[in-house]
Formats: C-alpha cells, sequence, structure tokens
C-alpha cells in the first residue's frame, strides 16, 4: 500500500511539474550589439526577470548592427519576429506605415511615462502616439587637441568662424590637419547636419511630414560653402571621402587631427588603448559668440511587435530592463546615455566624459522623423561627396540634391 502511494504521489509531482512547464511563456527579446557585453546584459536582466517570475522564459536575441535590420525584416516576413526589438529611432516611420509594431498607449502609467526626460518621451511621439520607448540616447560633442591648440596658439573655438581661424593655425604651424570632414560610410551626412543646422538651414521643411527639400536655401547653400572652403583651403584632412568617422578617430588618436566631432567611445578608445592624447570634449562652436551649438541627438528605442501573442509579459520585461542598475551596465558600457532621469544618477554617468555628453544633449537636434529617410540621406551623401571631391561647387550640389530630394518625397506621397 505504501508503496502504491508513493508512486500516486511521484506521478501527483509529475503532473504537476509538466503542467507548470506546459504553462510557461517565452518572450523572445531581439537586441543588436552595442559591444561584446551586450548580450551578457542583457542574459543577466533575463536570469533576474525568470527567478522573479518562474512561469516565464525569456530569450534573448542578439546579432551586430549592421545585419540587424535585414535580420529585423526577415523575422517579420516569416512571422517570426521577436516579442520585443530594439531598434534605432529613424527606422520608426516604417515600422508604423508597416502596421509592424504595437501602440504603446495603453501600457503606460503616467508614473512611467514620468521616468522619462519629456524630450525623449516627446520625440517618440509619432502620428499621435507612443509607438516606441527610448533605450538609449546619445549626443555629439567636438572633441580637441589641446597640445596642438597651444603649439599653434590658438584657441578653443566658440563660433564656426573661430573653428576656422585655429583650423588654419594649426595647419600652418604643426604638422596636423586643422579638422576631421567624414566623407563617407555611416553617419557621413549627419555630418553636415552640424554646419546645416548651425547655420539655419535644414534637411527638410518639416522635421514629420516634410512635403520639400531645404538644401536649397542660401542657409543650406552658406553652410555647403562653409564645408567647401575649409577642404580648399587646405584646413581638412586631404581626400575627405576617403575617410569614415573611423579614420578621423585614428588620426586624433595619433595626435594628427586637432579637431573632431564624434562620440564618447573615442574617450574610451583614447583611454583604453593608453593613446598620448592630451584633449578636452567640448560643444560644437554656434554661429555667434556665448551661443551653443546645434548637434546631432541620437535616440534607439524599444517596441512590443504586433504578432506577439505575450505583449503583457514582454512589456512587464521591458520596464524591468529600465531599473537604474541595468542602465547604468549595458548603457554605460556602450557609451551611450540612460534614458530615465534615475538612471542618470548612477555613479557611472559622473564621469567628465559622460557629463560632456549630458551638457550637450540640450542642445541636440535630430535626424527628419520620416520613412524614406535611408533614401534621402544617400541621396545628400552622393551630393556631398561630389562636393568634397571638387566635382560640383555649393550651390550646384545642394540644389541637386534638393531636386533628388523632392522627387522622392513626391513619389512617396503618391503612395
Amino acid at each position: 500500500m505504501k508503496k502504491i502511494l508513493t508512486i500516486l504521489t511521484f506521478l501527483c509531482i509529475f503532473v504537476l511539474l509538466t503542467a507548470n512547464l506546459y504553462a510557461q511563456k517565452t518572450i523572445r527579446i531581439g537586441v543588436p550589439s552595442y559591444g561584446d557585453h551586450t548580450e551578457a546584459s542583457f542574459k543577466k536582466m533575463a536570469a533576474d526577470y525568470e527567478k522573479a517570475n518562474p512561469n516565464v522564459k525569456v530569450k534573448i536575441e542578439n546579432a551586430s548592427w549592421a545585419s540587424w535590420r535585414q535580420k529585423i525584416a526577415t523575422d517579420f516576413i516569416a512571422g517570426a519576429s521577436p516579442d520585443v526589438i530594439y531598434f534605432t529611432m529613424a527606422w520608426l516611420p516604417g515600422y508604423v506605415a508597416e502596421d509592424l509594431i504595437q501602440p504603446l498607449d495603453a501600457y503606460l502609467t503616467p508614473a512611467l511615462r514620468s521616468q522619462f526626460p519629456s524630450p525623449l518621451i516627446g520625440r517618440v511621439n509619432f502620428n499621435g502616439g507612443i509607438w516606441a520607448l527610448p533605450s538609449v540616447t546619445s549626443a555629439r560633442v567636438m572633441y580637441v587637441n589641446l597640445d596642438l591648440f597651444k603649439k599653434a596658439g590658438a584657441k578653443i573655438p566658440e563660433t564656426w568662424d573661430e573653428l576656422k581661424e585655429a583650423a588654419r593655425k594649426i595647419t600652418q604651424k604643426t604638422d596636423a590637419y586643422g579638422f576631421g570632414l567624414q566623407g563617407k560610410e555611416v553617419e557621413m551626412e549627419k555630418y553636415f547636419f552640424y554646419v546645416l543646422w548651425n547655420f539655419g538651414g535644414d534637411l527638410l521643411n518639416k522635421d514629420i511630414g516634410a512635403t520639400k527639400s531645404a538644401l536649397n536655401s542660401p542657409a543650406a547653400i552658406k553652410a555647403a560653402m562653409f564645408y567647401e572652403s575649409m577642404i580648399k583651403e587646405g584646413l581638412t584632412q586631404p581626400n575627405v571621402t576617403a575617410y569614415n568617422r573611423e579614420d578621423l578617430q585614428e588620426l586624433f588618436k595619433q595626435g594628427k587631427l586637432a579637431m573632431v566631432i564624434t562620440h564618447k567611445l573615442l574617450a574610451d578608445e583614447i583611454r583604453t588603448q593608453n593613446h598620448d592624447v592630451n584633449y578636452a570634449m567640448v560643444d560644437l562652436p554656434g554661429v555667434r559668440k556665448g551661443s551653443k551649438g546645434k548637434t546631432l541627438g541620437v535616440i534607439d528605442v524599444v517596441s512590443l511587435t504586433k504578432n506577439s501573442k505575450v505583449k503583457k509579459e514582454a512589456f512587464d520585461f521591458l520596464v524591468h530592463t529600465l531599473k537604474p542598475e541595468y542602465q547604468a551596465d549595458w548603457i554605460a558600457k556602450a557609451g551611450l546615455l540612460p534614458v530615465t532621469i534615475e538612471a542618470g544618477k548612477e555613479a557611472v554617468f559622473q564621469d567628465e566624459a559622460f557629463q560632456a555628453l549630458i551638457r550637450a544633449v540640450p542642445n541636440a537636434k535630430f535626424s527628419p522623423l520620416t520613412e524614406i529617410y535611408s533614401k534621402l540621406a544617400d541621396i545628400l551623401i552622393r551630393e556631398l561627396q561630389n562636393l568634397y571631391s571638387g566635382k560640383k561647387n555649393a550651390e550646384s550640389a545642394m540644389n541637386s540634391a534638393s531636386r533628388a530630394i523632392n522627387r522622392e518625397l513626391k513619389r512617396a506621397n503618391r503612395k
């Protein structure tokens, strides 16, 4: 009899365990790599969440940024997308237009919304709704080689005219190049935005729902002429179109470049690779003295996919990842900035390099939010390369870019 009871008890336990196993829900989290640490950081978050929620299994799917957009597209086509996806803000309009992601307004409590600085939560408000939450943010700053400035008798520029004069002195009195100008690959068009925005121009006539290009405006042409004159006068590195962002950073680390605009990872590389560079991270110049220049702001976002069957659990995990200690891990290691007010108080974000970025954020401007941004950027890149290589002058390049962009906008509006 005792043996029978033992067997029955075992069977009951087995049935309960089996039932619990089948009741367990799995949520898939798709996140691109922000560095070697990303997957491990997210797996730690997942393990902590699973411990507190034993009925949920979290699966982390990680891949490089280079292949990320294609991976997401393939998953959507196959009907097998993750429940949560991290991506760059520029892709949001396309995902909304194709009805691929879930609006989040119903999930957002006032308490959760208040965790985000208003400029960030305002930025993800698209077409009258919240379709994603900020996941990381950052801004670009200008690095200056203090030793080269001292040797040339130049001062840290507050205006673009002063930048040009500093580049001239450094070029004449040292063996270094004055100003690094990016001429190809990732963010090349955004390197032009620095002068475009500060000279009062813009890519489009509206930030959202644009109908026309603004590149043929006097302000945009004046901005293009500024870079054109820098190149012609030998104040940048030679052969501008041969240099991407990483190439410029290498020149700066080697002491061969006095000024470059980029992100925090350059500071990290100088430190970890033991480069002997005496530098400062400063705000971009303005048009007038005493006015801070506009810089590039960057926001990546996270959203729920429309076809997710576990939206409640997926959003709950998304909120879980916003804990300050998690942001102080994976976001800080990526050299980026946290997205909640409380996370910004973490000790890791108090160092000098992070603080330089934080000071720049209020002056940040973002790329236009349009589902055809990549096409517009390609047009601008092509014409900027014509300008930088001397094939076209500033007015011709901007007018050509403007006409091509207007054709793309008309084509998009007819769909």
